[in-house]
């Protein structure tokens, strides 16, 4: 449960505020891997069984001091490194200034990219890059950030606790003992700080005229939706793997969705 103080109640911060800090300040470079490279006439078994070694999935091939390309292990075949290097796609290169968020996307269509600093390509990065940190913060400061805008709009759609409505007693009843719980230690809080993120989905998702301006299209997608996000956030929380029960795709659909719903929350003001 995201917990917000009373003081910044109504001061949640913009899903443009946070894509612009990803933008701005954190970049590809942040999970970027310095590129190993051979030469483009080095005997293609001994650079196998070096990349074996070293646990190298591919290397950048040089000529004349240039990096023109690279080889992937498995394809590595007799002779020298010529007879088996991938020359660069203009897709799998992006600038090292390249936003964090945009990069997710790439992957959408990429196994691995390469970085350009300038006019040399100096770094890679693969799908194993996107369970760093810096992806794991944006990804869980994205989530966080749905959840306020959610905190904000139910306040604005049910003045009163009038979202009871959307809850059974037992949900009820647990946020009633949290907030009971909490204001014997002071803290200045509503009853609805107390809701979980599965109770702002029953709100939602039960009131129509609100899921329709969030742009879920039923509340069996929706369900599927903050299920998987909520997944994905427990991954996140314990550290697993950011895929865990889903695969990168999925994963990526996900993200998009969650955007789409920040978008739309900001229009709710």
């Amino acid at each position: 449960m995201t917990v917000i103080p009373a003081q910044q109640r109504d001061k949640v911060s913009s899903y443009q505020n946070l894509r612009s800090l990803y933008e701005q300040n954190i970049t590809v470079n942040s999970i970027a891997e310095h590129l190993d490279t051979c030469q483009l006439y080095d005997d293609a078994n001994e650079i196998k069984n070096m990349m074996v070694a070293k646990d190298f999935d591919i290397l950048g091939v040089e000529e004349s001091g240039i990096v023109i390309g690279y080889v992937v292990r498995e394809e590595l075949q007799e002779g020298t490194c010529k007879n088996s290097y991938r020359r660069f796609s203009p897709t799998e290169l992006v600038s090292e200034s390249t936003s964090l968020l945009q990069t997710l996307y790439i992957f959408k269509e990429m196994e691995r990219i390469f970085i350009l600093e300038g006019n040399r390509i100096t770094k890679v990065v693969t799908l194993a890059d996107l369970q760093k940190q810096p992806v794991r913060m944006l990804l869980f400061g994205l989530i966080s950030l749905l959840e306020m805008h959610l905190y904000r709009i139910i306040n604005e759609y049910f003045p009163n606790d009038t979202w009871k409505q959307h809850l059974n007693s037992n949900r009820i009843k647990f946020a009633e003992d949290l907030y009971s719980l909490r204001k014997s230690k002071n803290e200045a809080i509503q009853l609805s700080d107390c809701l979980q993120i599965c109770d702002k989905r029953d709100i939602v998702l039960n009131e129509d005229s609100l899921r329709e301006r969030l742009g879920i299209e039923n509340k069996t997608k929706g369900k599927q939706f903050f299920k998987k996000l909520e997944e994905l956030r427990n991954n996140l929380a314990h550290s697993q793997d950011i895929n865990t029960e889903n695969s990168w795709n999925e994963t990526f659909a996900l993200i998009e969705q969650t955007e789409n719903i920040l978008e739309e929350c900001e229009k709710i003001k």
